[in-house]
C-alpha cells in the first residue's frame, strides 16, 4: 500500500507544475491558472495499472481519483485531495496525509518523478496527459433532481447534470428514471459529492445540444445498429 500511496502522490504533484511551463498549460489569458483535468494508466506494483484522474483546481488545491485494474477493487474509486505549490524548477505537492510529490510539464502532459523529485528511468509510462473532449456515448438517467451517464464502452456511471442534458432527457417523453441512449461531447472528470468530503466521476459536456434517441441503447451501439 505504500508504493501505491507513493505513485498516488506523486502524480497529483505534476498538475500544479502545468501552471508553470512556457506554453502556459493551466493558465487563462489573463495569466491565472484555471481547473484542469489529466489521465492515464500509470504503472502498479501488485495490479495491471492506475487508472488515475486528476483534478488541478485554480484555488490552489487538487483532487485525485484512482481505479486499480486487475484486483478486488478494480470496481472502486479511490479519492485524494490536497493543496499545493509551485517552486523555481518542479511543482511540489502535499496531500492530506502530509505527504509530498513532485512533477515536471511536458507541453500537455505531466511527467511523474520520483519521491527525491529526480526523473524516473524506466521504459514504463509515468506520463498524464490532459484530457480533451470527445464523443462519448452512454445511457443517461435522470431522477429525484440528479442525472448519471453510463458509459456504453467501460460500463462506468458517472454524475451529469446541466439544464441541456435535464431539457433533452424529458424532450423524450420518458418517465424519470428511465436510461436514455445519449451521444454528447465532453469529458470525463471530478466533481465534489452531495456528501460532505466525498467526491464523485463526473461527466463534463461541452455539446451544445446532447443527442438523445429514445429508441437506442448501448446495446444497440456495441452491435453497430446505433
Amino acid at each position: 500500500m505504500m508504493g501505491k500511496k507513493l505513485l498516488f502522490a506523486a502524480v497529483a504533484a505534476g498538475l500544479f507544475v502545468l501552471s508553470g511551463c512556457q506554453n502556459n498549460i493551466g493558465l487563462s489569458l489573463d495569466g491565472k491558472i484555471v481547473d484542469q483535468t489529466y489521465n492515464s494508466i500509470l504503472p502498479c506494483a501488485d495490479c495491471s495499472g492506475i487508472d488515475t484522474t486528476i483534478l488541478v483546481n485554480q484555488d490552489g488545491s487538487y483532487v485525485m481519483e484512482q481505479s486499480y485494474q486487475g484486483s478486488a477493487d478494480d470496481k472502486r474509486s479511490f479519492f485524494e485531495s490536497g493543496t499545493w505549490v509551485l517552486g523555481k524548477d518542479k511543482l511540489t505537492l502535499t496531500n492530506s496525509y502530509g505527504e509530498k510529490s513532485y512533477y515536471l510539464p511536458r507541453e500537455d502532459k505531466l511527467v511523474m518523478l520520483d519521491i527525491d523529485g529526480n526523473v524516473i528511468n524506466s521504459e514504463l509510462n509515468y506520463t498524464l496527459a490532459k484530457v480533451q473532449p470527445k464523443q462519448l456515448v452512454g445511457e443517461f438517467t435522470y431522477f429525484a433532481d440528479a442525472g448519471t451517464f453510463k458509459d456504453c464502452q467501460s460500463g462506468r456511471v458517472y454524475a451529469a447534470n446541466g439544464i441541456e442534458l435535464e431539457k433533452g432527457y424529458f424532450s423524450t417523453g420518458v418517465e424519470g428514471g428511465t436510461p436514455v441512449y445519449l451521444e454528447v461531447k465532453g469529458y470525463y472528470s471530478i466533481r465534489p459529492s452531495m456528501e460532505e468530503g466525498k467526491y464523485d466521476r463526473a461527466l463534463v459536456v461541452t455539446d451544445e445540444k446532447p443527442r438523445f434517441n429514445r429508441h437506442g441503447s448501448c446495446e444497440n451501439h456495441r452491435g453497430g445498429r446505433s
